[in-house]
Formats: structure tokens, sequence, C-alpha cells
């Protein structure tokens, strides 16, 4: 009878704790919960992220193109991937799909430039990784990217950042800092049905659309609509429109002209301004041997300074600069030509502190100015761009000559470090117009019954004292090259990432551009210590466990013979 009740106990205990592991289960699948112990948070997704994955009304599929054998630094860059993309599947309550796979798996050499020409036709990048390790070189080549397919559309999304004077290592975590941004960017733009306006002025001189053309194609890729507006023609700048951007006029703002684009800010309109204050171009350099730039009236000083800011007439001189070819001897009848640094062509980098310059490579400038700040007590200032560290600027009039090139600069006449080129505004701003508009212009608002503002609501403007950092070059047989690319070197800077980082900033209303304030600390090993103290550590990982199941099994058989010996 005992023995019966006993059975019938264990199968009962055993019934019970099946149903409670299903319990947990079926509670599991459906509430799921992750506690992020990380120091620097690194897997708690933002606001706005867990906002956009809520919202979807439809599933996504992400094909990651990082499976396979690889050097250490690429599996940690591959398990965050899957992390982060876990996290967004729990998020989006199952919408999110994915899956890792090595697209050259098993395949002949011409399979393999079949499957290279299909990826780099679709914006995927290949990467030739080569890495260090105790006794040899490991290499190979991969697409660190990935496929993103919503419906019937379907978008690339490159992993890794690629970025100047930056070791593996350094390159690797600044890649894993952007992988939330990049992900719920992607997702965000493959799945919004209204695309956001951004319109270009033009009507003052402004860059040419065949060297926009470069920024315009990208930003309509990402899904945005692209107008171009002449605030001459119009009566007011409709606030539809997400973005004014004012790409390097070189002609007069007349006051009616800026009353309009005061008035697009004061309805909480965001602008971003590319402005040179000095008048210099390369063409103006050419068969002279001396050229004066002279300050550009663009008659935009005071409205600027109302918002909280002023353009410098001012030339830049950096020691960190591109370079021009300057011909320095013939063979036979053929120039020989030499590049020399040009310092009025400086290099920056960002502040590293701002979503918007947080982990971009360099940025390349010509004729660039200066930027101060003005008292505003609604406005916050933050400076984006600057100088290096050895730099100075020059008042206008300037003389600009092609032979201080072959002169030897003077470092210590560059002794002005990080001078501001590039400052965000954000905040509640006065209308420049306040307490002085015309009588005829009022008289002409009431006509067409508009209502002057002379408060701002939350608004947000950028302003570059450089025109040229939006522009792309144009090939010698016609072609539009990206912009960013320097034709001289043959070096792509990161001026699109730039502006692409200020149009996100400015006119979407997610603020996802926030995540790539997501810092990753990068704690190296010591190597040197490693290989010191290698073999003591081996032994301890093999010994400890080992001596410790020894002495538990002496330990326990000593107690259980005292305990049955009586």
């Amino acid at each position: 009878m005992k023995r019966q009740s006993a059975k019938f106990q264990s199968i009962l205990t055993l019934t019970l704790l099946l149903v409670v592991l299903v319990l947990l289960n079926v509670v599991s699948y459906h509430f799921y919960e992750r506690i992020d112990l990380t120091k620097e948070k690194r897997y708690t997704l933002s606001n706005a992220t867990k906002e956009l994955l809520k919202n979807l009304n439809d599933d996504i599929f992400i094909r990651v193109y990082l499976e396979g054998e690889f050097p250490a630094g690429f599996k940690r860059l591959r398990n965050s991937t899957q992390d982060m993309l876990a996290e967004f599947r729990a998020a989006s309550k199952g919408r999110i799909h994915f899956i890792f796979e090595d697209p050259l798996a098993d395949k002949n050499e011409k399979e393999k430039k079949e499957i290279y020409d299909q990826l780099m036709a679709k914006g995927l990048q290949p990467t030739n990784l080569r890495v260090n390790t105790e006794d040899q070189y490991s290499s190979r080549v991969i697409f660190p990217g990935a496929l993103v397919r919503y419906r019937d559309r379907e978008t690339t999304l490159q992993l890794l950042e690629n970025q100047i004077g930056l070791g593996p290592q350094e390159v690797l975590n600044n890649s894993i800092e952007l992988l939330e941004y990049k992900i719920a960017n992607k997702i965000k733009k493959i799945t919004q049905r209204i695309k956001p306006t951004i319109a270009f002025s033009e009507g003052h001189g402004e860059l040419a659309d065949e060297y926009l053309n470069d920024i315009k194609a990208t930003l309509d890729e990402l899904k945005y609509d692209v107008v171009r507006i002449n605030p001459k023609t119009l009566s007011q700048i409709p606030p539809r429109y997400k973005l004014l951007i004012i790409a390097k006029p070189t002609e007069t703002f007349r006051e009616q002209e800026k009353f309009k684009i005061d008035q697009f800010v004061m309805n909480g309109g965001s602008v971003l301004w590319l402005l040179d204050a000095v008048d210099v171009e390369m063409d103006s350099l050419r068969n002279k041997e001396v050229y004066f730039a002279n300050k550009r009236n663009l008659n935009l000083d005071d409205q600027l300074f109302r918002y909280g800011a002023r353009l410098n007439p001012y030339l830049v001189q950096d020691l960190q600069s591109n370079k021009i070819p300057l011909v320095v001897g013939m063979m036979g009848d053929r120039p020989q030509t030499e590049l020399f640094p040009w310092f009025y062509y400086p290099v920056l980098m960002g502040n590293n502190n701002h979503a918007i310059v947080r982990n971009l490579d360099a940025i390349q400038t010509q004729y660039i100015g200066t930027i101060d700040t003005i008292r505003s007590p609604n406005v916050n200032k933050t400076f984006l761009l600057t100088t290096s560290k050895y730099s100075k600027a020059l008042m206008a009039p300037v003389r600009v000559h092609f032979s201080m090139l072959k002169e030897q600069p003077d470092p210590n006449s560059f002794n002005k470090k990080e001078l501001p080129v590039s400052v965000l505004l954000e905040g509640q701003f006065t209308s420049v117009f306040k307490n002085r508009i015309a009588p005829e212009m009022m008289q002409a608002m009431d006509s067409l019954k508009i209502q002057f503002k002379e408060e701002s609501a939350f608004s947000k403007m950028i302003i570059v004292a450089d025109g040229d950092i939006i522009k792309n070059e144009i090939s010698p047989r016609g072609g539009v090259l990206p912009l960013g690319f320097y034709s001289f070197t043959n070096q792509t800077f990161a001026n699109k990432d730039f502006i692409l980082n200020c149009v996100e900033y400015l006119a979407d209303d997610t603020q996802l551009i926030e995540t790539r304030n997501k810092e990753i600390k990068l704690r190296l090993l010591d190597r040197q210590k490693i290989q010191q103290e290698k073999l003591f550590w081996q032994l301890l990982n093999m010994l400890v466990p080992f001596a410790s199941v020894v002495i538990f099994g002496i330990v326990y058989n000593f107690i259980r013979r005292r305990k049955y010996a009586a």
C-alpha cells in the first residue's frame, strides 16, 4: 500500500512539474523580458525605436551576411548584430524575422563572382578582412551587411563603418555602437507611407542641380520628396515642408525673401544654412597670380544674429587640409604636377558627443569661415564641426595666391585651436522682424490672410560656414561623382553622411538619430600579459574544476559512510 502511494506521489509530482514547465514556456513566449546588466545599457532599445517597432503593421525579413568562420573581432560584430535583432524581434511582437548566412559558402569561383556582382549591384560593399593572430594571418572576403525586405520593397543595410585613421578594433566597436540606429532607420525608411518633403531654395545664385544631384538622388532613395522653390515667387514657404536647405547662395537676399524664411521658422520649420561669408572660388584663382577674397553680401547677418549665431567674414587656414595639384615642370610638352597641401581646404572632424557627427569620418571643406554664437536665452547651441588644433582665421579681404604652396608654413602662426565652423541651434526663436515690420508688408500679409508670428514654436536649424560641403564633383566625362569624393586624391570623405545626418535630425520627428549617441566602451585585453600568464590560466581552468570534483567526491563519500555506518 505504501509503495503504491509513493508511486502515485511520484507520478503526481512529475505531472505537476511538466505542467509548470509547459505553462512557463507559454508565458515566456508571450511575455519576453531581458535584464540589461551592462554598464552602457547596450541591449536596451531607445523609446523611439520601441515606438517604431510597436507600430509595425506587417512582417519585415532581414537576411544578414555574417555567417561562417570569422576572426574574433567580426565574431563580436556578428553576435552583437544577432543580439540586437533579437531585441528588435521581441519589441516588435515577432514582426522582425532574420537569418544569418554565408552567401559564398560551397560556391565555385564562377558562382562567387556572380554573387559578388549581385550583392554589389544591390548596394552591399565587400570587405577584405585580414587579421593578425598569434601565429598567422586570417584573410577572407565578406559582405558585412544585410538585405531588408518589407512587402515588395527591399533595401540594403551596411553594418561595417569604414573610418580613416582608426584601427580595426575601433572600427568594429563604432559599427556595434551604431547597430540600433542603422537597423531602426532602415526599418523606418522602408515602412513609411508618407514621404517628408525637403525643399532646396533657388533664386539667389544657389548651387545648380548638377552639383546637388548626388545628395538629391540619395534623399530620394531614403524616401524623401525633394523639390526646389524660389522664395521670390512664393507668397509664403508652405509649412508642410519639413526642411529648407539653402545651399551656397551668392546673391543678396531682399527683406521680402528673408521675411518668408523667417515666418517658415516661426511656424516650426527647420533650415539648413550652408553659407560662404567670403567670395572666393578655385576658378577665381586660375590665370591670376593674386586674388583678393572679399566679404560676400548676403544680407543675412541680422537674421542669423537674432536666431543666435554670427557668420564671420573670415577665411580659415588649417595644417590638416586637403591637397591640390600644382605644375612643377614639363616633360616634353606635357606638364608635370605634384600634390601640395592647400590650407584653404581644411579637413574637419566632428564633435563626437553629438548624434549628428558621432563616429563620422573626416569631412572635406573649401574656403570655410568661422561661426560665433550670440546670447539667446531660449535657444540651445551646439558646435558640430571645428578645425584642427593647428589653424588660423584671416579676416576679409584676404590675399589668396598659389605661390604659398611652395612656401614652408610657419607652425607658430597656426595657433588657433578648434575654430567652430558649424553650429546647431534649437529652441524657440524670435523673429528678426519683431517690432520692425514695414506697413506695406503688413498690408500684403493681410491681403493674403497670413498671420505674422513673433515667436516660434520649438524649431531647429544648422548653420555651416561652407557652401561647398554639399557640392558633388562633376567628372571630366560629365558624370556625377559621389558627394564627398575628392578626385585629386581618389579619397571619399564623410560629407554625404554629415548632410544626411543633418537632414535626419532636422526633418525627422521620431528622433531616431539620438540612438547614434549610444556608447560602448572598448575594453581590450592586455596581449603582453596574456602571453606571459597564458600557461598559468590554462592550468588553472583545467585543474580547479577537476580538483573540485575530486574534493566533492571525497567529502560526499566520507559523510555518506559516517551516516550509514551506524
